[in-house]
């Protein structure tokens, strides 16, 4: 029997986990242009160009999908973030703070998912659950940073870890909610500007 025969015969392995991250992809842009109200299973399959049953094969219902798409999207955020090296964790500090900032598509995507499940998680207490962590988990890099700063001499002594690393986030997330919705005003050397001008200050706290 011929090759041919096999080549047509034989179906495509498809790997699941990497269907369902495709899936929880074509789900953000989806979120990102629609909200969470407007992403109905239809659509998301129509966006990753599968029919809605192939969809359902893999996420039972548009929760399932949802919260898997919240978590994915914040896990990429996480892998995103630079190794620290060992010798100027203010670098580092600059690093990531950085990549908080709606500067590029997959940021902006980010964010624009971000914002749709914060809305929602007001009345939800799994999903306000899972943006709790993903804060915490960020809160406690930046103030590792901030601590590592203190210890190389890059920073004063005098610093709170915690507390600048409260205040580092809060103004880096208003930098980007402004520059999401108001992207003229805020163009990414605008924001880096700003949130580069605000280590510069803690160096000389």
């Amino acid at each position: 029997m011929s090759r041919a025969f096999y080549d047509v015969a034989m179906p495509k392995v498809v790997d699941a986990d990497e269907r369902r991250q495709a899936l929880a992809d074509a789900a953000a842009r989806v979120i990102a242009h629609a909200g969470l109200g407007g992403a109905n299973l239809r659509d998301v399959a129509a966006e990753a160009g599968l029919t809605t049953g192939a969809l359902t094969h893999y996420f039972a219902d548009k929760r399932e999908l949802l919260i898997f798409t919240l978590q994915a999207s914040l896990e990429r955020r996480r892998a995103s973030h630079p190794r620290p090296s060992t010798d100027d964790a203010l670098n580092d500090l600059g690093v990531l703070l950085d990549g908080v900032l709606p500067i590029s598509d997959a940021s902006r995507l980010h964010w624009m998912v971000t914002i749709a499940f914060a809305s929602q998680a007001a009345g939800d207490p799994e999903l306000a659950g899972v943006q709790q962590d993903a804060y915490r988990a960020f809160r406690r890099s930046v103030t590792d940073l901030v601590a590592r700063g203190v210890a190389q001499g890059r920073l004063p002594a005098q610093l709170d870890a915690v507390t600048e690393a409260e205040a580092l986030i809060a103004l880096a997330d208003g930098i980007a909610v402004q520059a999401l919705f108001d992207p003229a005003s805020w163009p990414a050397e605008r924001q880096r500007q700003h949130l580069h001008r605000a280590l510069a200050a803690l160096r000389g706290s």
